[in-house]
């Protein structure tokens, strides 16, 4: 097992995969698959334990607020897409209200 990466720090490519689905999963399984993520990465990567958070408490805070329009509904799907791009640039990205919870 590597040691935990600091804030910032370079990511490797598979960590940047695992970051990717994590924030993917949730359009197959919301909640649970970003948590698998977790629990198998969190403690060989910061990287990858910070975006699987993310997209956790991204899905929490969206089906809390299930009677949302189509409208927004579609916004956060566009969101989650945006973030998880984001991390397989190896980007630390935080969704809107979430702010860096995780880190």
């Amino acid at each position: 097992m590597s040691e935990l990466q600091t804030w910032g720090a370079e990511t490797t490519s598979e960590e940047r995969t695992f970051a990717l689905a994590a924030h993917l999963l949730t359009f197959v399984a919301p909640i649970f698959g970003p948590l698998v993520i977790y629990f198998i990465k969190k403690d060989s990567s910061r990287f990858v334990a910070y975006h699987a958070i993310q997209a956790t408490l991204f899905q929490v805070i969206t089906w809390a607020l299930g009677g949302a329009t189509c409208g927004v509904g579609f916004l956060l799907v566009v969101l989650s897409i945006m973030v998880a791009l984001k991390a397989n640039k190896g980007e630390w990205d935080a969704y809107p209200l979430i702010g860096g919870v995780g880190r």
